[in-house]
């Protein structure tokens, strides 16, 4: 995959395809699109090239502080553009200003001005530019008066449900995490850094690794007990992760810990990655450490499973 910003591709000026979006997550209905894009550049004789931007518009907007949360970082949505067979990738910096640009102004300035598209490619929900502007319902005439074919994909559903970014932070914030997996095509996960914790989980036996995810926009599941992969070094272990309180023992602060099945080691200042398989259970206040560590054995041997 080569990846840059528009100026990289100065030299193939003319001899795009283009799909632009944000590509959160990277989920199955992305891969449609980058495979269609691939199979329509084939076809055309044309270059493939996914233009995203460098910081998700929301953010740039300030409409992070509502609840709005990423799937993806930038480097991980790099790794997964790649994974998903996307040949060329440009990446816009994302502006205030450019915020200001009407779907048309965009296709013009930079999608034909900047690249020479000759076609682009729609997702289903697929829209771009000021919506104030309300002006993309004109790209198909802008399209044809710039001879620059245009092309629309379908919706991908599963279980009846439309596969979008939106659809899976729902999932993930109802704990769903088979649903999310499904629609994302692999397993949802969150890196972070291991820090000193409550220590209470090795007092009955679980010690558990505190994390902190990296990017504090990152979208973590409900609260709960999950059944999870955490990759430490390269190597991956079976784990069992908290999201939120520990009501047993009167903690009422959110944390993220996660107990590494079969791991010894100091994870202090650690980065690790926590891959989300299923959903075990809610959290619940038991009448004794005793209790916890009782159901916490009943958890451990789920994960094991997986």
């Amino acid at each position: 995959m080569i990846i840059g910003n528009i100026g990289n591709f100065s030299a193939l000026r003319g001899r795009f395809i283009a799909t632009v979006g944000m590509f959160d997550g990277v989920h199955l209905g992305h891969r449609r699109v980058i495979e269609r894009l691939n199979r329509e550049a084939q076809s055309r004789g044309l270059e493939p090239i996914v233009v995203t931007f460098d910081r998700h518009p929301r953010i740039v907007l300030g409409k992070a502080d509502n609840g709005f949360r990423l799937l993806s970082t930038a480097d991980e949505r790099g790794a997964l553009l790649d994974e998903a067979g996307a040949e060329n990738v440009a990446v816009l910096h994302f502006t205030p200003e450019m915020a200001q640009l009407s779907t048309c102004r965009f296709f013009n300035d930079i999608l034909v001005g900047q690249l020479g598209i000759r076609a682009l490619l729609l997702g289903y929900d697929n829209m771009f530019g000021n919506k104030s502007a309300a002006d993309f319902d004109r790209l198909p005439f802008e399209a044809e008066k710039n001879n620059v074919g245009l092309l629309v994909d379908e919706a991908l559903r599963l279980d009846g449900v439309e596969v979008s970014s939106t659809q899976i932070r729902k999932a993930l914030a109802a704990g769903d995490i088979s649903s999310a997996n499904r629609m994302l095509g692999h397993p949802y996960s969150v890196d972070g850094v291991v820090v000193p914790g409550r220590r209470v989980g090795r007092t009955i036996g679980f010690p558990t690794a505190n994390v902190v995810a990296s990017d504090r926009l990152k979208a973590l599941p409900a609260d709960g007990v999950y059944a999870v992969n955490a990759m430490v070094d390269g190597h991956r272990y079976a784990a069992m992760a908290n999201i939120g309180p520990q009501p047993t023992f009167g903690e009422a602060t959110t944390a993220f810990e996660v107990h590494i099945i079969d791991y010894s080691g100091d994870l202090y200042g650690s980065t690790v990655r926590v891959e989300f398989v299923r959903h075990l259970r809610d959290i619940v206040r038991f009448d004794s450490a005793k209790a916890l560590q009782h159901q916490l054995e009943k958890d451990l041997n789920n994960c094991r499973q997986q």
